[in-house]
């Protein structure tokens, strides 16, 4: 078999639907002399040929849980082995489940993504999922757009979580486009209504208030703070909020799951030439 035709084959693999990986799309204007900006997509595309004309690297990454993990990882290193990316505007998307997906990764890994837009998201109450619909609730520290079709049949249980996360205190907005359960118009047609939001966002690697569930050892930290958990079980469900306040205070909250805090303290975040007085509740937990 020829090479051309090798190179064929490959070429119509990658572009199938639902198999698509690694990097799809380099912004036409590209200079390596400043960092750019990555969007990240576990399910579906935004489309290449309109995703290069905008600032955007975009990058395939699917999977579920661990596999999406790891490859969110791999693609990241490997992009940025090549090209001079932004480590502080590294966004998330995908459609259904992987709307679903990206949503899960942002709460288990919240100083990864800038911000995230899930389309159509087909993430629900399920009783074998111990209620991991509510934990959008945790999506403090991450500006989340949900966006749905008019007629999308995950609409009802999307807005129900965006209810409960803006109570919660979540930067999040709603966003409904007309069609049913598709990415044919965020993806395929108009990937403004995307980019114009993620233009607004930029991590913060040190916020004042750091809020996180922890489902598993393996997402202990978030941003500057890690943890350990008094005992590893099925769906355990552990989680704090650490707070700086003035006056080189931090204030700790942590439910019965949660055995240590390890705190990475900077300047940004406090003044690191004076003592630091860290409280649960009313008990002094270290000053000094």
């Amino acid at each position: 078999m020829s090479k051309a035709i090798v190179a064929f084959i490959s070429a119509a693999i990658l572009s199938a639907a639902g198999v698509q990986a690694g990097l799809l799309s380099t912004p036409k204007d590209y200079a390596p002399s400043k960092s750019w900006p990555v969007v990240v997509s576990t399910q579906d595309n935004p489309s290449p040929e309109l995703m290069k004309n905008t600032s955007y690297f975009l990058v395939h990454a699917g999977g579920k849980g661990t596999e999406a993990t790891k490859k969110i990882i791999a693609e990241l290193k490997s992009l940025a082995a090549r090209y001079n990316i932004d480590p502080m505007r590294i966004y998330g998307t995908g459609f259904s489940r992987g709307g679903q997906e990206i949503l899960i990764q942002a709460w288990q890994h919240p100083h990864w993504f800038a911000a995230i837009a899930p389309v159509c998201s087909d993430l629900r109450e399920k009783p074998d999922r111990n209620d991991r619909h509510l934990n959008v609730k945790y999506l403090r520290n991450v500006p989340t757009l949900m966006l749905h079709g008019e007629g999308d049949n995950f609409r009802r249980t999307g807005r129900v979580e965006y209810e409960l996360a803006k109570a919660a205190g979540v930067p999040v907005t709603w966003k409904m486009y007309p069609g049913g359960h598709s990415p044919a118009l965020p993806f395929k047609k108009n990937v403004k209504l995307l980019t114009d939001f993620f233009d607004k966002h930029k991590l913060d690697p040190y916020p004042k208030k750091v809020v996180h569930l922890v489902e598993h050892p393996r997402y202990s930290r978030a941003f500057w703070v890690d943890s350990t958990l008094v005992k590893v079980t099925p769906k355990v469900k552990a989680v704090f909020t650490v707070e700086v306040k003035k006056g080189n205070r931090i204030e700790v909250t942590a439910n019965e799951h949660v055995a240590t805090l390890d705190l990475h303290l900077s300047a940004k975040l406090l003044d690191m030439t004076k003592p630091v007085t860290v409280v649960a509740g009313k008990k002094v937990l270290y000053k000094g």
